[in-house]
């Protein structure tokens, strides 16, 4: 049982890696395809603000909440996976 549990950790721990990842490279992906629109751009520009943000800053809890979900469905991925594999085996 031990094992097991080991097993599914490894599994949602690299499950994690390949998220972020995953998000690294799309987010690559974007900022390479992307073609602004200059006159949608100065259209929509506020010339009294004085302040330029990129992207979303997240809270550090947010972040533990989203890696301890990834990581539970991981676990449960890995343990429901190898019970019907176990079941296929010795029916």
């Amino acid at each position: 049982m031990g094992k097991r549990i080991f097993r599914s950790l490894i599994f949602a721990i690299t499950l994690v890696i390949v998220y972020y990842a995953f998000q690294v490279l799309m987010g690559f992906y974007t900022t390479l395809k992307y073609v602004p629109d200059i006159r949608g751009s100065y259209a929509a520009m506020n010339f009294g603000s004085s302040k330029v943000a990129f992207g979303i800053k997240a809270a550090p809890a947010e972040v533990v909440i989203e890696i301890l979900t990834i990581m539970v469905i991981g676990v449960v991925t890995y343990l429901s996976g190898s019970y019907v594999r176990k079941k296929i085996r010795n029916p």
